[in-house]
């Protein structure tokens, strides 16, 4: 009867023992580890069309799997670009709903230079070249119309101008009105041509450039109103220039009556 005693209580310290293990093995398998991974997410709201800065963004430590699959995992990846649309605080940034600057696939705004308007103006075969300008090209903007302003006249009190003399009412309007043609705008590039934003001018079939009825144009606001009020009040060429001749354009307005003067 002993022996039995002594062998039951062997076999419940056995049992014991093997179900301490089992339930220390079972609580290990519920212990899992999670695994995080880094994205960039908002660090404050960020309104649409804004380029984002260092200051806007942070990090943020989301389980893996549970990231954007087309979140940004580097500041680089969204530094500098610009919203499509509005941003709120931790909100993931995707790099591919973001535009970048100089870049024509973002559209033409994301290419004007900084101070610089784009205006396009209406071209034929003659004013716009026969068709050879291209994206990036230099032209002048000249301009023909019709005034009754002296230019004769007012050559002189410009110059008096400048050395600080002051004159009459020389070089004013009320004359008799004469064609005159002068410069626009001078050393503009050339931002697209027609509605195309490529490099390369488009070609026909037979492999000539293709036609096209306008041309955009980098301007300053000032050159802007000028060819505005230019191709308003009269009409306009596009005068090509070599490939990097970027030299001023000193040459005085010519009106009709100097061509006769050139004549004799």
């Amino acid at each position: 009867m002993k022996k039995i005693v002594v062998f039951a209580l062997i076999a419940a310290l056995c049992a014991g023992v093997l179900l301490y293990y089992y339930l220390g093995n079972l609580e290990a398998q519920k212990q899992v580890k999670v695994e995080y991974e880094q994205v960039v997410v908002a660090a404050t709201n960020i309104p649409a069309y804004t380029p984002i800065t260092n200051e806007m963004v942070t990090f943020k430590q989301i389980p893996q799997g549970f990231a954007h699959p087309l979140a940004a995992h580097s500041v680089e990846e969204v530094v500098g670009f610009v919203t499509e649309s509005a941003l709120i605080e931790g909100e993931q940034i995707l790099p591919t709903k973001l535009k970048q600057l100089g870049q024509t696939e973002s559209g033409l705004s994301y290419i004007v230079p900084e101070g610089m308007r784009a205006v396009t103006v209406a071209v034929d075969e003659v004013s716009g070249v026969a068709g050879f300008i291209q994206r990036g090209d230099y032209v002048d903007v000249i301009s023909y119309t019709s005034t009754s302003y002296d230019m004769t006249a007012a050559k002189p009190q410009q110059d008096e101008a400048a050395t600080g003399e002051q004159t009459a009412a020389a070089g004013s309007s009320g004359g008799p009105s004469q064609g005159t043609t002068l410069i626009a705008a001078q050393n503009v590039c050339v931002a697209a041509v027609g509605t195309s934003l490529s490099s390369s001018g488009a070609v026909t079939e037979d492999g000539g450039p293709a036609s096209y009825t306008s041309v955009t144009l980098f301007l300053s606001p000032e050159d802007a109103m000028r060819v505005i009020q230019g191709s308003r009040s009269g009409s306009i060429v596009l005068v090509m220039r070599a490939s990097g001749d970027h030299t001023g354009n000193l040459q005085n307005p010519i009106v009709n009556d100097s061509l006769l003067e050139k004549a004799e």
